[in-house]
């Protein structure tokens, strides 16, 4: 299985309509659109995953659709999964969440170190992502992890491993000779007046790398 493309969402980064943004990011092959509206409203999170989800079915992707700390959401719109961070509910908690109510998504966990890593695995997520490895807007002033720190992760777990920061179709294939299961961008995407396209060139990059993933990314029938 090839290395996955995951398209995470910036309300202040995209040049088109979000839902637009990341419904043309989907088109262009993104294997995982995650909405991170961390100031949003509930009820606006819940109706952009609900029409993300519905044009999702209507046009026949397949592509997964996480959502960034809101659990409450993830457990009521048809999401693959939930993408936790450090100020998120505990993934410990969570996983007790999802075998109580019969829910099947993926728990997802942004980590920053290897010790991070192995918490967040020992804890009971799925996967993890890890960052920034190059220097990244999101992150101005701090000093990026790099690719070794990403291969000692990789090497480390047992779960699929995303890398995200600074990432784009020009250093793209130095990611992925780590053996990580994908790679996570905002605005390599999103900054681009024609996402589609520019996931598209993405995706045709990652085709052309030889180095097998470690881990595969999961697939999953996601109940509406």
């Amino acid at each position: 299985m090839s290395v996955v493309l995951h398209v995470i969402s910036d309300r202040k980064r995209h040049t088109l309509s979000l839902f637009d943004a990341l419904l043309e990011s989907a088109r262009g092959g993104a294997d995982v659109i995650q909405i991170r509206e961390k100031k949003a409203p509930s009820a606006d999170i819940y109706h952009l995953c609900t029409s993300i989800s519905q044009a999702f079915a209507r046009e026949e992707l397949h592509t997964q659709l996480f959502v960034n700390d809101r659990v409450d959401v993830a457990l009521c719109t048809p999401t693959a999964g939930v993408h936790l961070a450090a100020k998120s509910l505990p993934i410990s908690q969570v996983a007790k969440l999802r075998s109580r109510n019969g829910w099947q998504g993926r728990i997802g966990c942004s980590v920053h170190s290897l010790e991070e890593a192995q918490q967040a695995q020992q804890a009971g997520a799925d996967y993890v992502t890890f960052g920034h490895i190059f220097a990244s807007s999101s992150h101005i002033g701090l000093p990026p992890k790099g690719i070794h720190a990403l291969a000692q992760i990789v090497d480390a777990l047992s779960i699929p491993v995303i890398a995200i920061g600074g990432i784009d179709a020009t250093n793209v294939q130095t990611v992925t000779a780590t053996g990580c299961s994908g790679i996570a961008v905002i605005g390599a995407v999103l900054e681009s007046d024609q996402p589609g396209a520019a996931t598209q060139t993405i995706k045709d990059t990652l085709r052309q790398c030889t180095q097998q993933v470690k881990i595969p990314w999961f697939t999953m029938e996601v109940k509406g």
